[in-house]
């Protein structure tokens, strides 16, 4: 019997150790070439968009199940001499809703965290513990607010998956849509990892399964 235990309490571990491991959440594009320079930014010879106090950036997206996010990044470039800066993730009412303040001062606020500017362009990440349930949140990027002091941009020469929905927040105006733009539109690259929270009642059915096939003791 001791060993029908073993196994079976192997077999749940293994399952509760997959379904904890961290996997892309959300993202917004395919990574497009590193390497690239502030210069080469500001110049417009590769097209991006500013990460500074004056200017966030972030894109709609949709969660179907309960997660739990752990990491949030993507591709920007640095280049000045302060090089840090945010992510925030805020829950949205539905898929046109915009965070509820510009300085993200409201409870629709659930989770930040602080990120460095790389020299030269290249995916980056911060990490963050928030529990995501099921509905319409925005990833967003900016500089100015919860101890973030750089700027940077970030680039646009990823390619899109399917059709974000990317927003723009201006200290001097309102949050809007980047559609609406008539330049650099898309081709962001914005991430969420994290892992799936697994339904209680999952968890009981892969642990009576595992009970049912474990062999039993002989008499």
């Amino acid at each position: 019997m001791r060993h029908q235990v073993v196994v079976t309490g192997c077999a749940v571990a293994l399952f509760l150790s997959r379904s904890v491991a961290a996997e892309t959440i959300y993202e917004s594009g395919t990574l497009g070439p590193t390497g690239i320079s502030r210069d080469e930014l500001l110049s417009q010879t590769v097209l991006g968009a500013n990460v500074a106090s004056f200017n966030f950036v972030g894109v709609r997206f949709q969660v179907s199940q309960n997660v739990e996010a752990s990491r949030v990044g993507g591709h920007f470039v640095g280049g000045f001499s302060d090089t840090s800066f945010f992510c925030a993730i805020i829950q949205l009412t539905d898929e046109l809703d915009f965070p509820n303040s510009l300085d993200l001062s409201t409870p629709d606020v659930v989770g930040t965290s602080l990120l460095t500017f790389p020299e030269s362009s290249d995916d980056v990440f911060g990490s963050l513990s928030v529990d995501l349930q099921p509905g319409w949140y925005a990833v967003v990027f900016g500089s100015g607010l919860f101890g973030a002091t750089g700027r940077g941009g970030a680039l646009a020469n990823n390619a899109d998956i399917a059709s974000p929905s990317y927003i723009v927040g201006q200290s001097d105006g309102e949050w809007f849509n980047r559609s609406t733009l008539t330049l650099v539109k898309g081709g962001f690259r914005f991430v969420v990892e994290g892992r799936i929270i697994p339904e209680p009642s999952s968890l009981a059915l892969v642990l009576g399964a595992l009970l049912l096939a474990a062999p039993r003791r002989r008499r």
